[in-house]
């Protein structure tokens, strides 16, 4: 009898155990791993989440091809294996279109927001709703040689394109031969330089009225002015049609160039580091970035956000995962351990940070300029047209005019929001 009251107790035991298991709430959240993150500190902050939350947390990372396959492929068949998903700036308004992710103002303060950069944050919002956080800061920057730049008695970095030209035909005269290495392969890579250049140039493919402007100026003259540094005036690498963009940063860090213009945050790292670089000591980041006009200064945002798909049982569970991950605390902790680039303004004058990283300070001031990739649900299709188009130009086999009109022809056939685009 004892033996049989002794078995009841046990399993008694196990069925209270069993139940408080399955009420305690579970979130699946699926990310890429960060490429700074040796340490695994962004598992160890998920498991300080669930000790201080109670709320447990299966963490899937991928590579992000892998992770993209996933999230894309479940989100298409209604979106209800994960909780928290990568949300990447190119799929903002597939995303929105799609109607597939929660709309986060409902949840996030609007003090917590104001917090957040805001070509980050601006990134993943869609008709003033905030669709996701962002969780990676891939802002390009604007890196020169600092010590070329003395050398050839010019005293502060270019701001604007003419200045562009004047110091590097004046570098070229120095010895430089050509002052300036893009990455403008036929690849996706070449988008990103041909938007870049656009925004400097205060020009778009389309307007805000749906009317396609990239064969009109001010964007054909941005296409032109690309056209010109690297055929007319020769202060871009002629090679520079089969650079990606690590073998251009590899010609700025072995010293055969002096200005990078929109070089990952890695760049400063890398370009202070023996392993790789030629000219150590010898890089600095501006505080601004080279434009038509200064009023037109701006950078590229490229960054990663988390959102909560619609169709997730856990939503508040889910959100309370993102705010804690995404907290000044938690991206300090990760700026100080892996180096990677904070998204909370306030970070950027950290005395702390600024100690390690004192070339932050010209980041922050540059990612305050930053806009992102032009949000369209075909973009990839836009893509491939622009970059054999503009490539052509840059070879001399079309004018940029008729590059221009290329891309627009293109456009012609395209709707944003069900409606046709005008030529």
């Amino acid at each position: 009898m004892k033996r049989f009251r002794t078995l009841l107790l046990m399993l008694a035991l196990v069925l209270v155990l069993g139940t408080a298991g399955a009420s305690a709430q579970r979130i699946t959240v699926i990310m890429p791993r960060h490429e700074m993150d040796l340490i695994g500190l962004w598992e160890e902050q998920a498991h300080r989440f669930e000790q201080e939350t109670g709320i447990q947390v299966e963490l899937i990372q991928m590579s992000w091809d892998e992770v993209a396959n996933k999230v894309l492929t479940d989100l298409a068949a209604g979106g209800t294996t994960y909780d928290v998903i990568e949300f990447d700036n190119g799929w903002v308004a597939k995303f929105a279109a799609a109607d597939w992710v929660v709309p986060l103002n409902e949840f996030a303060s609007q003090e917590y927001l104001d917090g957040i950069l805001d070509g980050l944050l601006s990134t993943f919002t869609h008709d003033g709703q905030v669709l996701g956080i962002p969780w990676n800061n891939d802002t390009r920057f604007f890196f020169y040689n600092a010590e070329m730049l003395r050398q050839a008695g010019i005293a502060a970095p270019p701001q604007t394109w003419d200045e562009v030209v004047e110091q590097a035909l004046k570098l070229k005269e120095q010895g430089i031969a050509y002052p300036i290495a893009e990455y403008w392969n036929q690849e996706w890579a070449l988008a990103n330089s041909i938007a870049f250049y656009l925004y400097s140039f205060g020009a778009n493919y389309i307007d805000e009225q749906g009317s396609i402007t990239i064969d009109k100026s001010p964007a054909v003259d941005a296409l032109a002015f690309m056209v010109e540094m690297i055929r007319d005036l020769e202060i871009v690498d002629p090679s520079s049609v089969t650079l990606s963009q690590e073998a251009a940063a590899d010609l700025f860090y072995k010293g055969s160039s002096a200005f990078f213009f929109q070089g990952p945050p890695v760049t400063f790292t890398y370009a202070n580091d023996p392993e790789y670089s030629s000219v150590v000591g010898q890089v600095e980041a501006a505080s601004w970035l080279p434009a038509a006009k200064p009023e037109l200064q701006t950078t590229l945002t490229l960054p990663e956000a988390f959102a909560i798909p619609k169709g997730s049982q856990n939503k508040e569970a889910a959100w309370k995962f993102i705010e804690y991950m995404i907290s000044p605390e938690r991206d300090k902790e990760r700026a100080l351990a892996l180096g990677s680039l904070p998204l909370f303004k306030e970070l950027y004058e950290d005395d702390e940070l600024l100690a390690l990283y004192p070339y932050w300070e010209q980041f922050g001031e540059q990612s305050a300029k930053a806009k992102p990739l032009l949000q369209v649900e075909w973009y990839d299709e836009l893509v491939h047209t622009t970059i054999v188009a503009v490539q052509k130009a840059l070879l001399g086999m079309i004018t940029p005019q008729e590059a221009a009109g290329e891309i627009a022809d293109f456009l012609a056939q395209q709707e944003v929001n069900g409606v046709p685009l005008k030529r």
